[in-house]
Formats: C-alpha cells, structure tokens, sequence
C-alpha cells in the first residue's frame, strides 16, 4: 500500500466535527499538536514530521482539494506528484488546479489556477483525486517546465511499465502520442519548449539522474550516447547507463558512462537482502567486467549531472570529443 495515502486518511476537518471537537482541534494545533494545511484543515504532527517531501505535497493536494466547494482537477506539478512523475528540484508550494477555459479564479491562497481548455478525456480519477490524466499532464509539463525538469518527467512517464505511486500498472504512452498532442495545440503559449522536450526525451532512460546527465550531456554539447547498452557474460549479462561508440574517442575504443546515484546501497529494493559489503562488491565485479580490454569507463554524481560544465570536463578527460 502506498504509504502517502495512509497519511492522507489522516487529515482532519473541523467542518466534519461538532463545534467541541472543533474548538478541541483548533487548540490542539494551538499547543503543537497539528499542521494546519488550509483553514479547518489539519493533520497530527506525528504524521507530518515523519513524512518526506513527497508525502508532505500529497497532503497540501489533497488539502486544497478539500478546500473547494466543487471537485477541482488537479494539473501541472501537482498532477505530476499525484502520478508520481519526478521532477528536478522541490516539490512548488502551491497546488495547481484546472480552472478550465472561460473561467476567472485567480491564482492565490497557495493555489495556482490554469485555465486551459479541459475536455472530460483529459481527466481521470486516480485515489479519490481527479486529475490530468498521464498524457495531458505531460503536455502540461513540457509546455510549462524547463527543459531540464520537463525531459525527467517525460522520461519517467514514457515508460512502457508505467506504475502508480500505490504500484498498478497502468497503460503506457507513447512518445509520438505525446507530440502529436504538442503539435495540434499549433502556436499555443509553451508549444515551442514542449517540442524541444519532446523531440529529446527517451523512455529508455533508467532513472531521474540518467534522463539528468543526459540533458547535462547534451547541453555540454558532447555527442549523445546509446542507452541501457547489454554486456552478456558467463552468468549473466550486465547493463550499462550509456555507451558511445568508438567513432566518438579519441582512444579508438568505445566509452560507457554510469550516473552514480548513491542510493544502490542504501535503499532496501537495491539491497536484495544482502549486506553492504556484498552489494559492493558485486558492483565492484560489475565494473570489472564492463572496464573488459578495449572498453573505457567513467563515472559522475548528481553534482556533476546538476552542472554540465563539469560533466563536459569527465567526458573530455575521459577521452570523448566534444560536438562544439
């Protein structure tokens, strides 16, 4: 079970109280008790401090929904959060809602409207919320987001597995999908970013730091890579973040790239149940066998993904010419 969602359950309205257990609740924030989210609407500290950032936003979501007199649609980077797309950096501090075309509200009270035209099959239901639904809310994204930002969330979301927060899995969209919506919306606000977002990104991408390091790659002006490339070997076979192909170095030999994100050994469905120790050692091994003669390997962070200065200085240090 999704586990923001059991936070969810816990949010209490004084509107659904009696005027005691109203007053009662209004004095347990007084004393520290609870996080006011909206007014009349709370949720036990217990639960907010214990919750990370991506928990903390689902609530606020669900809080502004609440707020609204009528079943607002959620949009944007809120729709992302409720889908679970990624993005680069902090979840916003406002919720954003689909006012639809026509409409008037203005965006205030931690609540940004947008007021594009909204037909039924752009909304779904997913947890009680209604929303954008994945395909709509990736236009959203590549029309509003910086390139950056908007090619991690098309990335993740073009995945042919594509899995709620909760883990269904729910039918895939496709890159062409996604563009030809781009492409009908003509000369619209945001349609020239969002083709550039498009056209870039690569359901391929294994991970938020991989689709990162690749803009990063591509903004350094070095040559793009071949991604998630298979090496069989005797037991198996090992995969690799990105591979250029010899043409592109300068030691004649093809390069393999690896985001490192740091959290292989730390995060519990990497672990498999092994310890530390094994788990390093067996990337130590993988490694061994993808630095195979003829082959050349470098690695960077998410500090170095974050800043293509720096990841153009890896790349060339490691042998690959630039394209600029």
């Amino acid at each position: 079970m999704d586990p923001n969602a059991s936070a969810l359950s816990q949010l209490r309205l004084t509107r659904d109280q009696p005027g005691h257990d109203a007053r009662a609740q209004r004095r347990e924030y007084d004393h520290g008790g609870t996080e006011r989210l909206r007014r009349g609407i709370y949720v036990s500290r217990t639960i907010w401090t214990s919750a990370d950032a991506d928990a903390r936003y689902l609530m606020r979501i669900q809080a502004a929904v609440l707020s609204r007199q009528s079943r607002p649609v959620v949009s944007h980077l809120s729709a992302a959060r409720v889908w679970g797309l990624p993005v680069l950096g902090q979840w916003p501090t406002e919720v954003h809602l689909q006012g639809g075309s026509g409409q008037t509200r203005t965006s205030k009270n931690w609540i940004a409207w947008h007021h594009d035209p909204l037909p039924d099959e752009d909304v779904t239901e997913i947890d009680g919320l209604l929303v954008t639904t994945r395909l709509r809310t990736l236009v959203d994204l590549a029309r509003s987001q910086p390139f950056r930002s908007a090619v991690i969330s098309l990335d993740a979301g073009l995945q042919e597995q594509f899995l709620l927060p909760g883990g269904a899995v729910v039918p895939a969209v496709t890159r062409d999908e996604v563009m030809d919506r781009v492409l009908r919306l003509g000369s619209a606000r945001g349609t020239r970013r969002a083709r550039r977002s498009v056209g870039f990104a690569d359901a391929k991408s294994g991970s938020p730091g991989e689709s990162l390091s690749r803009t990063g790659i591509f903004l350094a002006g070095m040559p793009m890579p071949e991604l998630q490339v298979v090496y069989p070997h005797p037991f198996g076979e090992d995969r690799v973040d990105f591979r250029w192909k010899r043409r592109f170095q300068l030691k004649r030999m093809p390069l393999l790239g690896e985001f490192d994100g740091e959290v292989t050994y730390t995060r519990g469905e990497f672990m498999g149940g092994r310890t530390i120790d094994e788990v390093v050692w067996a990337e130590k091994r993988r490694e061994d066998r993808l630095r195979a003669p003829g082959r050349a390997m470098v690695r960077w962070l998410w500090a170095d993904a974050l800043r293509p200065e720096r990841l153009r200085a890896l790349l060339l240090n490691a042998g690959l010419r630039p394209t600029q």
